[in-house]
């Protein structure tokens, strides 16, 4: 009987350890009796996103929630899968997602709404409007770009040429792009001469610098959507043999990567987006709408804050 056991305990052992038994990523698996809460994020690997993750994780934790993780590889339909199955599988109390896709919400919100778990998105807006235990939690684009524009454009005087380096396709990237624009047009010196793609990652801002300066451009400043993107075009200029302090680069999130290349003088501004009034912000949220409390918002906004070479000191402890 015992060796028959033995052999039980193998197989299953073996089946685990094969990955054909179900897994979702549980923080401090050995609690149980502790709520939980699902924490869905679009990516694992984004620099930014990783903090958010990180601010939401220690908030869950200081108020006495599990957290259980979920990674959507920048998948909609795995996004929704996973939070299907946190909902049905994991029982999870509440959720807090950031969307990979604004216009890729409704599936969650409505398998939340319908098993009656809380959900609040943050750092993207949903597509559908919030209400009915759906809310979010995030801060507005068009001000970080409305606060990168007028401060590039007074540091050139109100004259020169800029390059856009923006976000994938969608309303964040959008709405910091246009806030750029909308500052720089009450200065007429100031040009938009080049505007490209780099989806947020340090590799492509740095391909897309590379094939600025192999054409020539012109350019006075360079504003990326965030600031690894930023982050990449001084990499290029290095490469190049350029001193990046040759142009003024502006980038958003204020990372600690970012904050370390304005210490060097190779980024003239940042700005701040607040992972921890967006992480631990939506888990509090989330928490307070499942305890029933009334009178809730179902939006909060967080507020940027404008980083430079004179007050970014305050903000290398964030």
């Amino acid at each position: 009987m015992k060796i028959r056991r033995l052999f039980i305990t193998l197989g299953v052992a073996c089946i685990a350890g094969a990955g054909l038994l179900p897994h979702t990523t549980h923080a401090e698996d050995t609690v149980i009796d502790r709520p939980k809460i699902g924490i869905v994020m679009a990516n694992f690997d984004d620099n930014f996103l990783i903090l958010l993750r990180e601010a939401a994780s220690r908030e869950a934790r200081r108020r006495g929630w599990k957290p259980v993780f979920a990674d959507a590889r920048g998948d909609v339909k795995l996004q929704n899968s996973a939070i299907s199955k946190l909902v049905t599988v994991d029982r999870v109390a509440a959720l807090v997602v950031r969307p990979v896709d604004s216009n890729g919400t409704a599936e969650a919100t409505e398998t939340a709404r319908m098993a009656g778990v809380p959900i609040v998105y943050f750092n993207l807006r949903p597509g559908e409007p919030t209400g009915r235990g759906a809310a979010y939690v995030g801060s507005d684009n068009l001000e970080a770009g409305r606060l990168q524009g007028e401060y590039v454009a007074k540091r050139l005087n109100g004259k020169g040429n800029i390059a856009i380096i923006e976000g994938p396709p969608g309303e964040d990237a959008m709405q910091r792009t246009l806030g750029v624009k909308r500052a720089i047009s009450r200065f007429e010196g100031i040009r938009v001469v080049a505007e490209e793609v780099g989806n947020w990652r340090r590799d492509q801002g740095l391909e897309i610098m590379k094939r600025w300066l192999a054409d020539k451009r012109d350019i006075n400043a360079v504003v990326a959507n965030n600031d690894e993107m930023a982050i990449g075009a001084i990499i290029a200029l290095r490469k190049a043999g350029k001193d990046p302090q040759s142009l003024l680069i502006a980038g958003v999130d204020a990372t600690p990567d970012a904050l370390a290349q304005m210490v060097k003088g190779a980024i003239g501004a940042t700005v701040l987006q607040d992972a921890k009034g967006q992480g631990g912000g939506a888990v509090d949220l989330a928490i307070r709408m499942k305890s029933g409390e009334v009178g809730l918002p179902d939006r909060i906004d967080v507020p940027f804050k404008l980083v430079t070479p004179d007050n970014y000191k305050e903000f290398m402890a964030y």
